[in-house]
């Protein structure tokens, strides 16, 4: 069971804390995305921007980075990560992402600062032996191709970063590529949409699993019925992890939401039990402790 951005069900996402709990909830690893700094350090951030998940719009000090740029044909006015120095982003603090449907992270805004990726390996390293158990860490390189325009080559950023508890993940097969050449033995591809036979066939020459939306997995009206990707995926022998499992009502199939509004919780632990039994490898979630849960009764039940 993988931590998404840390158990960020419960706190700001990305902040050493959402990591922390999320181990000691029970969580087999962790997966973070990173970006890059100006000076090359990769850091625990999911968004090439910056005020919707830090308190940097608050700081005057930087308010002169503040700049309009073209993303992805269309023109966004924010802070940018790869303008700040690492220096620079160690100061800021974490925010929720969503406040008003996760007041509960929310209730930790600004408390904790921004990390890098060599302080989460420490972090993970320190919780291991704590725990007495191997921990993995699943690190997403994000917009690997709008860094590189930037000077910035992830690939190269990445080879400072090792270990056999370490997995890459990217929806680029490009940088995914230019790992598996340099001999990295642990890659994941992470699908959007669907996946064919022939991506798969693709995807195995470079990967060890593919990541996918549930939609990929279930089917059907209640969109709990399921599909037979995993089962295709193995022939080529690919593992599969899931993502996202969230508890809202809004990120659940029809048939597992509750009588309460898009932010209220459904059956969470429900669709953990689904995704378990479908087969996947891993599932990644906000919610941790659910899935845990979620996957300890599947477990009881093959046994």
């Amino acid at each position: 069971m993988i931590a998404h951005r840390g158990a960020s069900g419960y706190r700001p996402e990305h902040s050493a804390s959402a990591y922390r709990l999320a181990l000691r909830l029970g969580a087999d690893g962790v997966e973070t995305d990173v970006v890059a700094s100006r000076d090359g350090v990769l850091v625990c951030r999911h968004d090439v921007t910056l005020s919707r998940t830090t308190d940097v719009a608050g700081r005057p000090e930087f308010r002169k980075l503040r700049r309009t740029l073209d993303i992805g044909g269309r023109s966004l006015t924010d802070w940018f990560v790869h303008d700040f120095t690492w220096a620079q982003l160690a100061t800021l603090k974490c925010r929720e992402r969503w406040p008003r449907k996760r007041s509960v992270s929310a209730a930790y805004d600004r408390r904790y600062p921004v990390i890098s990726l060599t302080q989460l390996q420490q972090l993970i390293e320190l919780e291991s032996d704590r725990l007495g158990r191997g921990l993995r860490l699943f690190v997403e390189l994000k917009e690997p191709r709008f860094f590189e325009h930037a000077g910035l080559a992830m690939s190269e950023l990445a080879a400072d970063h090792t270990g056999s508890a370490l997995t890459w993940m990217s929806f680029d097969p490009v940088i995914l590529k230019q790992l598996r050449q340099r001999g990295e033995k642990q890659i994941i591809h992470i699908a959007e949409g669907g996946v064919g036979g022939r991506e798969l066939r693709a995807i195995a020459t470079y990967a060890d699993g593919v990541a996918v939306r549930r939609r990929a997995l279930f089917s059907g009206n209640d969109g709990v019925k399921p599909t037979s990707f995993v089962a295709k995926a193995g022939k080529r022998g690919l593992d599969v992890y899931a993502y996202t499992h969230r508890a809202e009502n809004q990120h659940l199939p029809k048939a597992l939401r509750s009588d309460g509004g898009d932010h209220e919780h459904g059956d969470a632990a429900g669709e953990a039990r689904l995704l378990f039994e479908s087969g996947v490898t891993g599932v990644m979630s906000d919610f941790p402790d659910v899935a845990v849960a979620a996957r300890a009764e599947v477990l009881a039940q093959v046994s």
